[in-house]
């Protein structure tokens, strides 16, 4: 019942939003009596934590999994572009962006939801450390700082897209640029594999 409860309200947080999200709707979407909500978890908020906890799990599992060798932008620019698409057409980036922006700022509820983006942070480091490890700034740069940025503009994303009336064209787009502008970079970082050199064409001089 627990678990039919949490898919029910991560079904409502994505269909309508925190705002929108009540007892009473989430009861609604699973067709079940609203004390079972109060009887599994005490609160909409206890619930809304338990779906971030679900949807973290199943997120952070699967980019681990597909990033785990990735070591230049080229690879994850490419990674990254299939699982933002993952994410869109799950709804699950919609739910955590809804729960974290309504909960972040709650002197309570704050400390929570940091404890939960902690792993993503994390994982966001070690890749940003893994990326440029033997390139030119590897020493110079602080991969915490990346790890930090990356999370917060992937968060972003949907935000923007919700302001652009649901459009999320303009963030696709910017995944497509990160493909195309991965190997450049990778070049300046020294990361890109050099190309091959042409065999010199001799010249008969009669």
């Amino acid at each position: 019942m627990r678990s039919r409860i949490v898919d029910a309200a991560l079904r409502t947080v994505v269909g309508g939003g925190y705002a929108s999200t009540s007892v009473r709707s989430i009861a609604a979407t699973g067709g079940f009596s609203p004390a079972l909500v109060f009887y599994h978890f005490g609160s909409v908020d206890a619930l809304l934590l338990a779906v971030l906890d679900r949807v973290s799990a199943d997120r952070l599992a699967r980019y681990e999994t597909r990033l785990a060798n990735v070591s230049d932008l080229r690879a994850l620019g490419a990674a990254m572009e299939e699982l933002y698409s993952e994410d869109l057409r799950l709804g699950q980036l919609t739910a955590v962006q809804e729960i974290v922006g309504a909960m972040a700022f709650d002197p309570v509820l704050g400390d929570e939801i940091g404890r939960r983006m902690q792993p993503w942070v994390t994982f966001a480091e070690q890749l940003a450390a893994r990326i440029i490890a033997g390139s030119p700034l590897a020493g110079f740069v602080e991969p915490a700082v990346i790890g930090s940025a990356v999370i917060a503009l992937y968060m972003g994303l949907e935000i923007v897209a919700r302001m652009r009336g649901g459009d999320s064209s303009g963030s696709s787009a910017l995944m497509a640029t990160l493909v195309q502008a991965a190997p450049w970079i990778d070049q300046l970082l020294s990361k890109a594999t050099p190309a091959r050199r042409r065999p010199a064409t001799t010249v008969a001089i009669e």
